[in-house]
């Protein structure tokens, strides 16, 4: 069984915790890998790569990903996320629907963007967030990524909610922050959903209660 299993993440867990619930439910020994982490507070498409096809890691984690994400404008919290402490609010003006709109040129295509202190990403062999929840400071890091697509999908109140298609490795709460902060607005991430990797859609996905009957077989997916 050497395929790519399009697993739904619901909120909550994290992408070990997916893998742990397909071990218990087909065999402990059993060879699973992920092809890209999800946040546990982001949901969405998961790849499982079984057996042999955990040799495909490295190529899978470089796909396209496709998110959408709504932000919640007016604060900023310490993770840029809903997960962390409210650390600034502004009585900023939230900007209007036109000028959010005038943003996406500006971001599409290639560019530098600064890596969070509130990430996985190393310092020293530690990771970034380990230092930050110590109170550590760390230097300013950056990294090239693409955005491919940014479109805004809907507008309430201080909720804003868009879609990117971005390059791997793209922070996508550092990026909606850099977004808005282009206008002068504090900002975090409230929701995250990752709809697809490549051509893995959520649409193809199956839940992890369905481990527990064979009706997963049905979304296995071969590498060609």
């Amino acid at each position: 069984m050497d395929k790519v299993l399009p697993v739904y993440k619901p909120v909550g867990i994290t992408s070990f915790d997916v893998i742990r619930a397909f071990k218990r439910a087909i065999h402990p020994s059993y060879k699973v890998g992920h092809g890209g982490t999800l946040d546990p507070f982001a949901d969405g498409v998961l790849l499982l790569l079984l057996g042999r096809a955990t040799k495909m890691m490295n190529a899978l984690s470089v796909l396209p990903k496709t998110y959408q994400a709504t932000a919640v404008l007016g604060a900023r919290s310490d993770t840029l996320d809903v997960t962390g402490t409210i650390v600034e609010s502004a009585e900023h003006p939230v900007p209007s629907e036109a000028e959010i709109r005038t943003i996406p040129d500006s971001f599409v295509g290639k560019y530098e963007q600064e890596i969070p202190q509130y990430s996985a990403a190393k310092v020293n062999g530690k990771p970034r967030y380990l230092l930050a929840r110590r109170g550590e400071a760390t230097e300013r890091k950056t990294k090239l990524v693409t955005i491919h697509k940014l479109e805004f999908l809907s507008f309430e109140s201080n909720n804003v909610t868009f879609e990117a298609t971005v390059s791997s490795g793209t922070y996508i709460r550092q990026l909606s922050y850099d977004i808005f902060n282009k206008l002068g607005v504090e900002s975090y991430l409230e929701k995250l959903s990752r709809t697809e990797i490549g051509d893995f859609s959520i649409e193809k996905c199956t839940k992890i209660e369905d481990f527990m009957s064979d009706s997963w077989q049905d979304k296995l997916m071969q590498l060609e």
